[in-house]
C-alpha cells in the first residue's frame, strides 16, 4: 500500500492563542501522488486467512474472502490467477460445481500445472473422465507446490476409482495420504476417498434385491456389513437417500461394540448420505468426533461439521460443542484440530479474543504440532485486523522461518516490510523492502517495492539515503516511470517541507534537464509544474513566472493529454503565474491573470483558491476592507457556496475584522464565525471557529459566554487533536472570572496544573499552562507557590535537554516569561543572587527578553561594584 504525501487543503497553525487558517495551493500533482499502487498487504493477509479457512473446513467462508480479494481491480495479475484457482478449490469443496466450472471457463491466467490440477478435479467430480485424464496428463507433479502434490495423487486415484480399478486406486490414495502436509489435509483425502467411493456405486434397480438378500444372509458378519454398505450406497445413488439412511441406522442399532471401526464407517457413510447440512448428518458427525476409534476419522468428522456451517448462529453453536470437547477428560486425540477449528470459527466472526487465545494455546501447549503455520496464520489475521502491526511483524517472522524459499516465503517478506511500515518503524521497513527485492520470486512488481523502500527512507528521515537510492534505481529497467515519479514527488515534497526548497528545486531542474527518460508526457508536465512551484517557494518569483509561461506554452503544443488533466494543470499554472506577478508588485497584471483564470477555468479548485490568494495579497498591502470584500464575494457566489475553501474564507474574513480591533469589528467577526458554524457544520474548521468565538468574547469582556463556548468544545470534541487548546482557554476564562470567585480560581488552577503535567500534551502548551498557573498564584499573593511552579517549568523544559528539544518558538517565549517572573519574585524577596541566576539563564539560552535580562544583570553588577 502506498502512502504518498497528500496535499491537505486545510492546515491550522496556532500562534499566540490565535487560530490562523491557512490552506495549501491546489496542485495538479495530487492525483499522481495519490494514485494507489497495490503493495500486497491486506490481500496477502486475506489470502492467508482464506487458505487457512479452506483447510480447516470452512470453504464457504474461504470463498467469500477470495471473492473480496478478486474484487480489487488493482490486484496483480499473478495474484489474481492464484486466488482464482483457490476460489475454484473452495467452490469444489462446497459442492458448487456449476460455479466452479463457470469460474474456470473464464479463467485468464496461465494454464500451468496448478490450473490443470483444478480442472482435473472438477472434471472427475462432474463425471467428465476423458477430460480428467487429459488434465492429469498435462499436470506435472514436480511443478506443484507441496500442498497441491497430494491432490495430484488424489486425482489419479479418483480416476482409477471411476474406472473401478481398485488395484490402482488404493496405492494412489495411500500416496496422497503420505504426501499430505498436515493431518488435517490427510483427513481431507480420506473424505474425498469416501465420497468418490459413494458416488461410484453404480447399481441398477434390478441389482437391489440381490444386494439386500446378501446383506440379510450374512447379517452380523463382516461380509454382511460390506453388503449393507453396498446396498445403502446403491440406494443413495438411485436417489433413495432416506431408505439408505434407514438401512445404515438399523445396522448400527444391532452392531456389537467389538465392531467399533465398522460402526464408525457406517456413521460416516450415514452422514455423507444425509449431508453435513442436515440434522441427521450433523448428529452422525458429532458422535464420530466424540467417539470414533481412529483420530483420522475424528478429524474427518470435524472437517465435515465445520463445512456444514452456513451462518454465524451455526458457527457459535459449533464453538459451544467444540468447547465441551476441548475441556473434556481425557483429552481428545484431535485436541489440536479442535483448537484450530474453533480459532478459525471465532476469526470468521471477528471474535478476536477467542481466536487469539485458541491459537496461542495450540502453539504454547503443542509446540511440535503440524498445525503451527495455520495457528500463526490466525494470530497474524488477528493482529492485522486490530492494527497491531508490531505483533504482526513478529508473527510473520515466525511464519517465514517455517517455510522454504519460494513464492509464499517471498510474499511474507513483503508483508513483513509493510507491517514495519504501518508500525511506523521505517528503518526496519526500508531494510526489509530491500531484502524483498533480492528474494526471488518477487511477490510484487519491483517498481512498487522500490517506491516503498524509498518512501520508508524518507519517513525514516534519511533523505540523503532516499536520494541515493532513487539515483541508483533510476538506471534499473524494473523501476517503472510511474513509481519513480511518485518516489521523486515524495522526496521533493519532504525536502520542501524541511526548508530545503533550494535543494528540491535543483533536483527537479536536474531531472528535467536530463530529459526524464521514459516518463510519460503527463508526468513530465507535472514535473514542470513542480519546478515552477518550487521556484516560487524558493523566493524566486521572476523564475517562477518564466517557468509558468513555458508550461502554458507547452500545454498549448501538447495534443495527447487528457482533457481533465490539461484543465487541472492549466488552471493551477495560471494561479501560480498570478501569485508570481503579485509578489513582483505587478498588481494590475496579477489581477488580470486571476480574472482570466476565473473566466476560463471557473469550476476548478484553482479558480476558487484564487480568491484566497487575492485577499491575502490585499491584506498584506493593508487593504483589510478590500480583502474582506473579496472573501465575502467568493462565499456569496452561488456556485462556490459549497466549495471546500468557503468556510476558510469566512474564517479569514473574521480574522481580518479582528485585526481592526474595535468592538463593532469584533462583533461582526463573531457574526462571520456564526455563519460559518451554521452553514458548514461538518467542516473540520468549525472547531477552530468556535475556539475563535470564545477568544472574541473574551476580548469583549463577555467571560460567561466565552466560558460556555469553551465548555461546549471540551464536552463535544473529546479526542480532537487541539482539544487541549480549548481546555487552556477555559482555564484562562475561569481565571478571569475568579477574582471574586474562589471556585472558578481553583478550577482554573486545576486545569493549568493538569496541562503542565500532561505528558501527551505539546511541550509549548505545557509551558504556557505552567506559566499561567504560576502567574495566577503570584497575583493571588502566593509568591512561594508561584516560585515553585515557575521553577518546575524551567527545570522540566529548559534544564532537561530532551524536553528542551521539543520546544518551539512559542514554548521558548513562555519559558522566558516564566524566568522573568521568577527573577522578579526573587528580587522582591531580596534574593538577588537567585534573581541573577534566573536572568543569566535567559541570556545563556538566548531566550526572548535577552535585552531586559542583560540590562538587569548589568545593574546588579554595577550595584555590586559600588558596595563598600
Amino acid at each position: 500500500m502506498k502512502m504518498p504525501v497528500r496535499p491537505t487543503f486545510l492546515f491550522l497553525v496556532l500562534l499566540s492563542g490565535l487560530a490562523v487558517a491557512q490552506v495549501a495551493d491546489p496542485s495538479p500533482l495530487a492525483t499522481a501522488a495519490n494514485a494507489r499502487q497495490t503493495v500486497p498487504g491486506n490481500w496477502i493477509v486475506a489470502e492467508s486467512r482464506a487458505d487457512a479457512a479452506l483447510q480447516a473446513g470452512f470453504p464457504a467462508t474461504a470463498a467469500g474472502i477470495y471473492r473480496e480479494i478478486l474484487a480489487d481491480t488493482a490486484l496483480a495479475a499473478d495474484a489474481r490467477a492464484r486466488v482464482t484457482l483457490s476460489l475454484v478449490t473452495a467452490l469444489l469443496d462446497t459442492g458448487d460445481l456449476a460455479a466452479a466450472d463457470k469460474l474456470l471457463q473464464g479463467y485468464a491466467g496461465p494454464q500451468n500445472s496448478s490450473y490443470h490440477l483444478r480442472a482435473g478435479l472438477l472434471a472427475v467430480r462432474a463425471g467428465r473422465l476423458t477430460q480428467a485424464r487429459n488434465e492429469l496428463t498435462a499436470c506435472r507433479l514436480e511443478e506443484l507446490v507441496a500442498p497441491d502434490r497430494g491432490w495430484w495423487y488424489f486425482l489419479a486415484a479418483s480416476i482409477a476409482d471411476e474406472d473401478q480399478d481398485l488395484t490402482r486406486a488404493n496405492p494412489l490414495y495411500e500416496q496422497a495420504s503420505n504426501a499430505a502436509v498436515s493431518d488435517l489435509q490427510r483427513a481431507r483425502f480420506e473424505l474425498g476417498r469416501e465420497q468418490s467411493r459413494l458416488l461410484a456405486r453404480q447399481a441398477g434397480e434390478d441389482q437391489l434385491p440381490r444386494l439386500r438378500s446378501s446383506m440379510e444372509q450374512f447379517q452380523g458378519q463382516r461380509t454382511g456389513y460390506e453388503f449393507a454398505r453396498s446396498y445403502a450406497g446403491a440406494l443413495a445413488a438411485l436417489g433413495r437417500a432416506s431408505e439408505a439412511q434407514q438401512v445404515l441406522e438399523r445396522q448400527l442399532a444391532f452392531m456389537p461394540a467389538s465392531e467399533r471401526n465398522i460402526a464408525d464407517q457406517f456413521r460416516l457413510m450415514l452422514g455423507l448420505i444425509a449431508g453435513e447440512g442436515s440434522e441427521a448428518g450433523r448428529r452422525a458427525f458429532r458422535q464420530l468426533l466424540r467417539d470414533a476409534q481412529r483420530p483420522e476419522t475424528r478429524r474427518l468428522a470435524l472437517h465435515l461439521l465445520a463445512r456444514g456451517v452456513k451462518n454465524q448462529a451455526e458457527r457459535e453453536q459449533l464453538r459451544r460443542e467444540l468447547a465441551a470437547l476441548i475441556s473434556a477428560t481425557p483429552t481428545s486425540p484431535v485436541i489440536e484440530d479442535l483448537l484450530l477449528v474453533r480459532a478459525q470459527s471465532a476469526l470468521a466472526d471477528k471474535d478476536y479474543t477467542e481466536a487469539e487465545d485458541d491459537a496461542r494455546r495450540l502453539l504454547d501447549n503443542y509446540p511440535a504440532t503440524t498445525l503451527r503455520p495455520a495457528a500463526l496464520g490466525v494470530r497474524l489475521a488477528v493482529a492485522w485486523d486490530l492494527k497491531r502491526y508490531r505483533t504482526a511483524a513478529d508473527v510473520i517472522a515466525q511464519l517465514r522461518g517455517l517455510l522454504p524459499a519460494g513464492p509464499e516465503r517471498a510474499q511474507l517478506g513483503v508483508l513483513l516490510a509493510e507491517a514495519y511500515f504501518r508500525a511506523e518503524d521505517y528503518r526496519n521497513a526500508a531494510d526489509v523492502y530491500d531484502a524483498a527485492l533480492r528474494e526471488p520470486p518477487l511477490a510484487a512488481p519491483a517498481g512498487i517495492l522500490m517506491f516503498q523502500r524509498v518512501l520508508s527512507e524518507i519517513r525514516a528521515d534519511r533523505l540523503e539515503t532516499a536520494a541515493q537510492q532513487l539515483d541508483t534505481a533510476a538506471a534499473e529497467p524494473a523501476f517503472d516511470a510511474e513509481n519513480r515519479w511518485q518516489a521523486e514527488w515524495n522526496l521533493v515534497k519532504e525536502m520542501q517541507k524541511r526548508d530545503q526548497t533550494q535543494a528540491a528545486l535543483a533536483r527537479v531542474e536536474r531531472l528535467l534537464g536530463a530529459g526524464v527518460q521514459g516518463v510519460p508526457e503527463a508526468l513530465r508536465i507535472r514535473l514542470m509544474w513542480l519546478r515552477a512551484r518550487l521556484a516560487f517557494d524558493n523566493g524566486q518569483p521572476e523564475l517562477a513566472l518564466r517557468r509558468a509561461d513555458e508550461l502554458i506554452n507547452q500545454l498549448q503544443q501538447s495534443g495527447q493529454m487528457e482533457a481533465a488533466l490539461r484543465t487541472e494543470v492549466a488552471s493551477t499554472t495560471h494561479l501560480l503565474k498570478a501569485q508570481s506577478l503579485l509578489s513582483l508588485g505587478r498588481d494590475a497584471d496579477g489581477v488580470a491573470v486571476l480574472d482570466k483564470l476565473r473566466a476560463d477555468f471557473r469550476a476548478t479548485t484553482a479558480a476558487q483558491y484564487s480568491f484566497l490568494v487575492q485577499a491575502s495579497h490585499l491584506s498584506q498591502r493593508g487593504d483589510l476592507a478590500g480583502a474582506q470584500a473579496v472573501l465575502i464575494s467568493f462565499v456569496d457566489t452561488a456556485e462556490y457556496a459549497r466549495s471546500e475553501y468557503a468556510p476558510v474564507a469566512l474564517y479569514q474574513a473574521a480574522l481580518l475584522l479582528e485585526r481592526q480591533g474595535l468592538d463593532r469589528h469584533l462583533e461582526e467577526a463573531g457574526d462571520r464565525l456564526e455563519r460559518l458554524i451554521k452553514d458548514y457544520a461538518n467542516d473540520p474548521i468549525v472547531f477552530y471557529a468556535r475556539l475563535k468565538q470564545g477568544d472574541l468574547l473574551r476580548k469583549l469582556n463577555d467571560f460567561p459566554n466565552a466560558r460556555l463556548v469553551y465548555e461546549y468544545l471540551v464536552n463535544n470534541y473529546a479526542g480532537h487533536p487541539d482539544e487541549l487548546l480549548a481546555q487552556l482557554a477555559l482555564g484562562n476564562t475561569l481565571l478571569a472570572q475568579g477574582a471574586n470567585n474562589v471556585s472558578n480560581y481553583e478550577s482554573a488552577a486545576a486545569i493549568f496544573e493538569r496541562l503542565r503535567d500532561l505528558p501527551s500534551a505539546p511541550a509549548d502548551l505545557r509551558v504556557e499552562a505552567g506559566f499561567t498557573w504560576g502567574y495566577a498564584l503570584s497575583k493571588r499573593g502566593q509568591p512561594e507557590k508561584a516560585q515553585a511552579v515557575f521553577w518546575s517549568v524551567v527545570d522540566t523544559f529548559l534544564l532537561d535537554p530532551t524536553q528542551a528539544a521539543k520546544l518551539g518558538t512559542r514554548g521558548r517565549w513562555w519559558l522566558s516569561k516564566s524566568l522573568l517572573e521568577l527573577a522578579q519574585l526573587h528580587e522582591e524577596a531580596g534574593r538577588l543572587d537567585e534573581a541573577q541566576r534566573a536572568y543569566q539563564l535567559i541570556v545563556d539560552n538566548r531566550l526572548s527578553g535577552v535585552a531586559q535580562a542583560q540590562s538587569k544583570l548589568t545593574r546588579f553588577r554595577a550595584a555590586g561594584s559600588t558596595t563598600p
